[in-house]
């Protein structure tokens, strides 16, 4: 059976979540349409300058080393809380590729919005984080349920985060977020299930990106952040490391594949053992 596209937003950083969800999924043979708001994959004004890639083209280099490696791959671009974006970045991945098989909702809001004591959070930045990371995936699935439902089987994946179970400190408007994707993967489950598409959340916990970078560089006031403060900042994780972004994209691409077809609902955890329940 030919595979219909696997839209991934939030692909625009090399060495994120999105982008190495990207490359896992190509390698099992899906046609991916990497997504994210802007071409140069930079829109974080605090990360650390270890952290930003001079050679790196944000999705447009993903494409090509997509395409380098014998993978399908197109890049679209748009603000995912943009009704009108979400509806152009769909309809394109529809003529591409025939239909739209797999969303994976993993774009987020900016590390340095909505940060900070409860007491000082600007609204304007809530109703930011919140629009990025939950308007959007609303509106994703919004847009390809349609054609998903005509197909008889989907997948749709929400990238969430330990933090919408626990809470994270001075961090309101993005554990609240989180806990709403949590929420809508489980409503879409209950939604979608009968019409053969399933709906779950994967939740990472302390993940070596440029964005946990950014986080650490905001903390510490450090330019570059080396292998010594990643250490010291490290919480008590029972495997013994930090996780990588090809943790997070493993259970994505399991999610996405035949073998998981009776998960529906799920928030499966992607921590190293830190949240035992």
């Amino acid at each position: 059976m030919a595979k219909g596209a696997a839209i991934i937003t939030g692909c625009g950083k090399r060495d994120g979540i999105g982008a190495a969800i990207a490359r896992a999924l190509a390698q099992d043979g899906w046609p991916v349409v990497v997504v994210d708001v802007e071409p140069t994959g930079v829109s974080d004004r605090h990360e650390p300058q270890n952290a930003v890639d001079a050679d790196w083209r944000g999705v447009d280099s993903l494409v090509d080393e997509i395409q380098s490696a014998g993978g399908r791959a197109t890049a679209a671009f748009g603000d995912v809380s943009d009704p009108d974006a979400v509806k152009s970045i769909v309809t394109a991945a529809l003529a591409d590729h025939g239909g739209v098989e797999v969303l994976v909702n993993n774009a987020g809001a900016p590390f340095s919005l909505g940060h900070g004591d409860i007491a000082d959070v600007p609204v304007e930045e809530w109703d930011r984080v919140m629009a990025i990371n939950l308007r959007g995936p609303f509106l994703l699935a919004q847009a390809v349920a349609p054609d998903m439902r005509k197909l008889g089987r989907g997948r749709i994946i929400n990238v969430a985060s330990v933090a919408g179970r626990t809470g994270s400190k001075a961090n309101s408007a993005y554990a609240a977020s989180k806990a709403g994707v949590i929420a809508l993967a489980q409503t879409l489950a209950l939604d979608l299930g009968p019409d053969g598409i399933t709906s779950n959340a994967v939740l990472p916990g302390f993940i070596l990106t440029t964005r946990s970078l950014s986080g650490m560089s905001k903390k510490t006031g450090a330019k570059v952040v080396d292998a010594a403060l990643i250490a010291k900042s490290m919480p008590n994780i029972p495997v013994g490391r930090a996780g990588t972004p090809a943790d997070v994209a493993a259970t994505v691409a399991f999610l996405a594949s035949d073998a998981a077809a009776y998960i529906n609902g799920q928030s499966i955890v992607v921590d190293g053992g830190v949240l035992r329940l």
